[in-house]
């Protein structure tokens, strides 16, 4: 089977190293001179918000000298490292930038890839195409504000922030509350002459460690609290029970979450002598929206000691030298940093592959979040999966591609598919935030969609070992090295296959 690849971020790197290692003849298209995705051209201080265990390789750990939260820079380098370790960088074709992918036009079934390299434009075709750009694509979202046009400073996206010379002796105002947006806080703070963040909608923050001790996986990455989230479009006996005469006390545990977060990051109005910052969703909706985030432990000081101007408010018009807020306030201001998200960008599919898609305000709606029923051999991995664990979930969908061509296990019948994906989407609309990228969304359910995959392909979702293994499945956070022998494909000859999903 040949395949070709849109992208050579991480998702495109995983995929075509576990593809290349089933012996697949695989072609990545990158449109930028060097590898990375996101990793390639990050703003100021931008770097990976999880700890170490839970954004790496499976079967590739980060250098033991790599600090928790991995620096950016330190990240690109390792992901440049994988690629060529594993020759995936000889099948990288760079600066090509892929203008269309269609159908094959003619009787053989199959894709066709138009790129655009060194000003010519040549079209490659394969027996299947996986689109690996990402969720955040190259197109910045900037709302459009009455008198923008009319602002004589510099109003910028955050992606574009790259060095804090950009705001030294500024008046700042950041757009936002997700995690780039209290990143731009922070760098502005260090040289601006005032900072300010305008938060439209408040949101629960997830700490780095929880009570200043326990790194947060332990809080959220675990089978338990998987089953007190708001429960999976299929459920286990155990969740139904839950769900169920135990309602209440899952109720009860998120509002103690709630009550340590409230706490550990000052986020109360001190009995009305400064803004609240407690949101009024709780968290277990909240953390299936849009801007979940786990900010630097410093954000909420900066707040709190004055170096950051928190306004919970939006922006009702923008004047030549100020901000109006819709609360009535007016923040003279030299610069803006808008770090409102990006939109996806399908511009460089087909039409008729658009049509069927059929992008709707929340998103995309695929199967397994990577394949529509209409579209044979077309698919997509980091796409269209949002989680906590996102290289892990991009290796785990890799290796279910790797395993569906290799005929392992097979898709069902089109209207099957449709079913499925109707069910998913009712399923999400009828709880979870509005957003763009709702179609993705997975977060605290990512468990849940990690064991559909492995069982697909009859592998055992149930990665922990040890006598201790069924307390460790229940309460132990699982994380990408777990699934090493999963990825690297040794699972086939060294565990206990079960049967695969019908």
């Amino acid at each position: 089977m040949k395949v070709g690849i849109v992208g050579a971020g991480v998702a495109g790197a995983s995929t075509a190293k576990i593809l290349l290692s089933e012996g697949f003849e695989c072609t990545v298209y990158e449109k930028n001179s060097g590898l990375g995705g996101v990793w390639a051209d990050g703003y100021v201080g931008f770097g990976v918000q999880v700890p170490k265990p839970m954004y790496e390789f499976p079967d590739w750990p980060l250098p033991k000298d790599v600090p928790d939260f991995t620096p950016g820079p330190r990240f690109l380098d390792y992901l440049s490292n994988y690629c060529d370790h594993f020759g995936v960088t000889p099948r990288i074709q760079f600066s090509a930038e892929v203008i269309r992918v269609a159908k094959q036009d003619n009787p053989k079934p199959g894709w066709e890839i138009r790129y655009r390299e060194s000003g010519k434009e040549a079209t490659d075709t394969f027996d299947a195409v996986i689109i690996c750009t990402g969720l955040y694509s190259n197109q910045p979202y900037v709302p459009d504000f009455e008198g923008m046009e009319s602002f004589k400073g510099n109003i910028i996206h955050n992606s574009a922030f790259k060095s804090t010379d950009m705001m030294k002796g500024k008046r700042v105002a950041v757009l936002g509350y997700g995690k780039s947006a209290t990143d731009a806080a922070l760098e502005a703070a260090t040289v601006a002459d005032e900072t300010n963040i305008v938060i439209r909608n408040l949101h629960w923050p997830i700490p780095q460690k929880l009570a200043n001790v326990l790194p947060f996986m332990w809080g959220t990455l675990h089978r338990l609290t998987a089953a007190l989230t708001p429960p999976y479009v299929r459920q286990s006996a155990v969740e139904r029970v839950i769900h169920g005469v135990g309602k209440p006390l899952a109720w009860l545990f998120w509002r103690v979450v709630e009550g340590l977060l409230i706490v550990q990051c000052r986020l109360g109005s001190n009995f009305g002598k400064r803004l609240s910052l407690v949101p009024a969703t709780p968290i277990e909706i909240d953390s299936f929206g849009e801007a979940t985030m786990v900010p630097r432990p410093e954000f909420y000081r900066s707040i709190r000691n004055g170096r950051i101007h928190a306004h919970h408010s939006n922006v009702e018009r923008i004047t030549e030298n100020s901000l109006q807020l819709t609360d009535g306030t007016e923040l003279a201001i030299d610069n803006l940093i808008v770090a409102t998200g990006w939109r996806n960008d399908y511009s460089f599919l087909s039409e008729d592959i658009q049509n069927s898609l059929n992008v709707e305000d929340d998103g995309v709606y695929l199967y397994r979040n990577m394949i529509h029923p209409d579209l044979p051999n077309l698919f997509f991995v980091g796409s269209n999966a949002a989680t906590f664990e996102s290289v892990l979930t991009y290796n785990l969908q890799a290796r279910w591609l790797a395993e569906l061509f290799k005929g392992r296990h097979q898709l069902p019948d089109p209207e099957a598919m449709r079913n499925e994906i109707d069910t998913l989407k009712r399923w999400k609309r009828q709880w979870m935030p509005a957003g763009h990228n709702r179609g993705a969304r997975i977060m605290l359910h990512q468990l849940h969609y990690h064991d559909e995959l492995l069982k697909d392909f009859g592998a055992n979702p149930k990665r922990k070992t040890g006598f201790f293994a069924p307390l460790k499945e229940l309460v132990f956070p699982y994380v990408s090295s777990d699934y090493a022998s999963i990825v690297s494909g040794k699972w086939e000859t060294d565990e206990i296959h079960i049967k695969p999903a019908s």
